[in-house]
């Protein structure tokens, strides 16, 4: 097909005396969540500053599904579907031994999956809850409720994004079904300084970060989040957010 597109192109060029360039195919990837080249899995929760780190471990292609935000189980399982699309339709002998089995590509899946570094960033609960609804993207909400009112009605760790995935808490998107922490490593947000040289040495250098500020919101008030809360306010996060503050030993 590309020689075809050459030929083609050679005799427009002929013909009208102009030149045509013919743009490049990207080539396809699973997810910005996932770096074959450097052998790494982000799993990015929501406004815990992923931003900055998407962009720099981010792979060059045509992403299959084009949201940035999905969680541990959703990449393996995306993982096995970018390989079936990889191997079907590849056949073009007979007869075809070397075509690979869905065994084959399962174990593939499996191979890949523990074998690549699996990382992601955890937040304060309290600070997320405030720097949700401050948000400029997904569904925004400040002119709608008050602070006090998006609490009590604030009832997921991504129910504000465009495609909300209905987890509870943030530990939700790094486990199995049964509650198991899949990922290899986690940083709070606020230590993404040496959370950098954690990363770097783990990865035995394939994976640099540096600590970039994207996408910073002027009108959130995250910062000084304790201002925004009351007592009762304070107290709904803290029940509701339970299992993250606990196990990522968070406080207010």
């Amino acid at each position: 097909m590309q020689k075809l597109k050459e030929i083609v192109k050679k005799s427009l060029e002929k013909t009208f005396n102009v030149e045509i360039s013919i743009a490049k195919q990207k080539s396809l990837i699973i997810n910005e969540a996932i770096n074959f080249e450097k052998k790494v899995i982000f799993i990015a929760i929501p406004k815990t500053g992923t931003t900055s780190v998407r962009t720099q471990i981010r792979q060059e292609g045509k992403p299959l599904i084009d949201n940035q935000h999905l969680n541990i189980l959703q990449i393996r399982d995306l993982i096995y579907f970018y390989l079936l699309k990889k191997h079907l339709g590849t056949n073009y002998s007979f007869p075809n031994p070397d075509r690979a089995s869905d065994t084959v590509l399962r174990e593939e899946v499996e191979n890949i999956f523990n074998s690549f570094f699996k990382f992601s960033a955890v937040r304060n609960p309290w600070a997320r809850a405030v720097s949700l609804y401050f948000r400029r993207e997904g569904v925004q909400l400040k002119d709608k409720l008050t602070f006090h009112g998006f609490c009590e009605k604030h009832m997921y760790a991504s129910d504000t994004c465009r495609h909300p995935t209905l987890h509870k808490n943030q530990y939700d998107w790094l486990s199995s079904k049964e509650g198991e922490l899949l990922v290899d490593y986690f940083y709070k947000v606020e230590d993404f300084e040496s959370a950098i040289v954690d990363i770097k040495e783990r990865t035995n250098g394939r994976v640099v970060l540096v600590n970039k500020r994207l996408n910073k919101n002027p009108i959130s008030q995250s910062s000084a989040y304790r201002d925004m809360y009351n007592d009762r306010s304070r107290k709904i996060i803290e029940k509701r957010f339970e299992k993250d503050i606990d196990y990522f030993k968070y406080s207010f």
